[in-house]
């Protein structure tokens, strides 16, 4: 048997192996975990390029991934994932670091204490709904659905907390590529700071831009409280080229130019539960906005537009503007027979489609519209206007337009305002407008004066409804337009000076004569008034306002032409009966006073209005005055009736020639006409001397004008 000594050296020895052997295999444990450790990255890296597909849905690669344990820092660089090809970029990045708490996950929190991304790009692709990263959706959404397993948690449960702190993406670069309007945007040098956000438990704040590289610079800023649902998103935007946005708008309008910088500084204010708190506040402007044709032509423009936002609740339908300005507004409107360019361009023309309106629930009420504008102001504005319905284009152009208008509200009654303008650089118009915010078209009054208006810029439409040129002469207009309800009442005021107008020509669409017109309504200054009311009921949709006005125009031109009493009495300050016939009756044959003062009357008038023909048509009952002669005087022989009364109707006529020539010493022009005795006119007819005017060298016609 072994003694003692020798058991004690065997079991030392023992001791000392089973010591050194678990100290390799520990040594070797630790050394193989280090080893382990150290080719994860690449092992990770290999297994993620090689499994993409199936792990994350798409291709991957990566040219570096290093972990540091210590620190449970993630770093990785050269990272692409790819398009569904697998040979096209869908997202890279240059590099990025990850750095988490990972004891934090064990007091129910995700912490992430740093991540930094630079250079990151992406790229995404839109065929009308199709996006290119649909198929990833897809993968995932699938995924989440195996994966998912119901976790039930007690009220006791304390609520899981995830937090991001100092969150950085810099030399971002985002491309976007609408392939349905051929349009490609691309967002360079996205920048974006986040110091801190927390889910779940408290707030967190959010710095973010970005520009684009056909121009423009975006700011953001936020705020946001998890627990409440608060948030606050302050967006500055600056010198932002809409003409990116004009292949959107092939879908709604028929333009072919979009121009001009947007400009603003908005707050978007609300909390995530309840949507109908929604609200943006801010400033908003754009600078040198101008809308063209697709000839090129611009029709809509502004060197700038202010538009201040009050306050803006879309869910509520709550728009409340501050004082809207709007600078150096430049407008070209082209009037067509079947339509006009504003309409083209809007699409406004098309024919309308028979698609029914949505049907509501019986439980659904419609939010009222509910607006307001502070003010509105227009500056320097100009309005170009081409009416090409008449047989060569009217150009017209107003300059130098100003308007200014009080609070538009939606619960107004009534919005008054100011306007101004010059009239083709030489007149001159003012005018208060007042109306009916909520049926404007239908509800209005404007008063509105025009003082040196040039008549012969109206020279085509005078030319195409007349057949007159208008040489020249200038107006004074004062005007009234009143529509209450559709009902149409225009009163016209005109002042005209030294008008002139040629003679007729072509085949005008009303037979008016104007310069017989106006030649009698001249006053002994050459000066023309004119008052001129049209009615009309806009409720009618077959009315046609150009028509009415002409209309009313042309029965007035008619009216003055065919019974001239009125116009030409104002001449001279007397009562248009004076001057419109000289009455007898059958036994009645004197020149008395009245008569006489009559006939001095035609002679004041003919030296008050050199030009105009006076002609004095005698008219007469032959039987019946015989008939008188033959019932007062008792005579039975018809032949001395019929010898007296030729008498009488003679020395009525020599009566009156030779009063005329006595009081003119042969100088006047004044004439005597006999028609012929089976003249309609004659039957029933008491004696008397109808007084025609007309226009020296002008034959007498008969007018007629349409009815409306």
């Amino acid at each position: 048997m072994a003694t003692e000594k020798q058991k004690s050296n065997l079991f030392g020895f023992t001791l000392r192996n089973s010591i050194k052997r678990l100290l390799i295999i520990s040594f070797s444990l630790l050394l193989l975990i280090v080893v382990l450790l150290a080719v994860s990255p690449s092992i990770i890296r290999s297994q993620l390029e090689k499994n993409g597909k199936e792990w994350v849905g798409r291709k991957l690669t990566l040219n570096d991934l290093s972990i540091n344990y210590f620190t449970s820092t993630v770093k990785l660089s050269g990272a692409t994932m790819y398009e569904v090809n697998d040979r096209d970029k869908f997202v890279s990045i240059d590099s990025l670091i990850l750095d988490v708490d990972p004891l934090e996950y064990f007091s129910s929190s995700i912490v992430v204490e740093q991540l930094y991304i630079k250079n990151l790009w992406v790229n995404i692709s839109q065929k009308d709904s199709i996006f290119n990263f649909d198929d990833l959706v897809a993968f995932y959404t699938t995924e989440n659905k195996k994966d998912t397993v119901s976790i039930q948690k007690t009220n006791d449960d304390e609520a899981y907390l995830f937090s991001l702190s100092d969150f950085r993406l810099n030399g971002g670069t985002l491309v976007y590529n609408d392939e349905a309007h051929e349009v490609t945007q691309t967002l360079n040098n996205l920048s974006f700071y986040l110091p801190h956000v927390e889910w779940g438990r408290g707030s967190s704040n959010m710095d973010a831009s970005f520009k684009l590289t056909e121009g423009g610079r975006f700011g953001i800023a936020s705020k946001f409280d998890s627990k409440k649902g608060d948030y606050l998103l302050h967006v500055e935007m600056d010198s932002l080229d809409i003409s990116t946005f004009k292949p959107y708008t092939k879908d709604y309008l028929n333009i072919g130019g979009l121009k001009g910088l947007a400009y603003g500084k908005v707050d978007i204010s609300g909390n995530i539960n309840t949507v109908n708190t929604l609200t943006i506040q801010g400033t908003s402007s754009l600078e040198h906005f101008a809308l063209s044709d697709v000839s090129g032509r611009t029709f809509l423009g502004a060197n700038k537009i202010v538009c201040p936002i009050e306050k803006l609740m879309p869910m509520q339908s709550l728009y409340q503007l501050g004082d809207i300005s709007i600078q150096a507004p430049d407008v070209d409107f082209e009037l067509f027979k079947d339509s006009n360019n504003f309409y083209k361009s809007f699409g406004l023309d098309e024919p309308e489609t028979n698609e029914k309106p949505p049907v509501l629930s019986e439980n659904h009420e419609e939010t009222p519209l509910r607006y307001s504008i502070k003010s509105l102001h227009v500056n320097d504005g100009k309005l170009k206007f081409t009416d090409h319905t008449t047989s060569s284009p009217f150009v017209y152009n107003f300059s130098k337009a100003k308007m200014d208008f009080n609070e538009i509200k939606s619960d107004s009654d009534w919005v008054n305002g100011k306007a101004s303008m010059v009239l083709n650089e030489r007149g001159q118009l003012a005018a208060d407008i007042g109306f009916n915010p909520n049926d404007a078209a239908m509800n209005m009054k404007v008063n509105y004066v025009i003082s040196n208006f040039q008549l012969s810029d109206l020279n085509i439409y005078s030319m195409e409804y007349t057949g007159y040129p208008i040489l020249y002469g200038d107006m004074y207009y004062k005007g009234i337009i009143d529509i209450d309800h559709g009902k149409l009442n225009l009163e016209n005021k005109l002042i005209v000076h030294n008008a002139e107008v040629g003679n007729k020509k072509g085949s005008p669409f009303y037979n008016l004569p104007l310069k017989v017109a106006l030649f009698i309504l001249k006053d002994k200054d050459g000066v023309i008034n004119m008052d001129i009311p049209v009615r009309g009921d806009l409720n009618d949709p077959q009315i046609n306002i150009k028509k009415i006005v002409w209309s009313t125009f042309g029965k007035f031109l008619v009216k003055t032409v065919t019974s001239p009493f009125r116009a030409l009495s104002n001449l001279i300050n007397v009562d248009p009966s004076d001057i419109k016939e000289i009455n007898y009756t059958y036994m009645d044959t004197t020149l008395v006073g009245k008569r006489e003062h009559q006939l001095n009357l035609l002679r004041r008038l003919e030296k008050s209005k050199p030009g105009l023909d006076i002609e004095l048509v005698y008219f007469n009952d032959k039987t019946k005055q015989q008939e008188e002669i033959a019932k007062q005087l008792e005579l039975l022989d018809t032949m001395k009736v019929d010898s007296i009364s030729k008498a009488f109707d003679s020395v009525r006529v020599a009566s009156i020639k030779t009063y005329l020539a006595k009081q003119s010493n042969d100088s006047t022009k004044i004439k005597i006409t006999l028609p012929s005795s089976s003249n309609l006119k004659n039957i029933g007819a008491q004696p008397v001397f109808e007084i025609k005017y007309k226009m020296e060298g002008q034959e007498q016609q008969d007018f007629e004008i349409e009815e409306e």
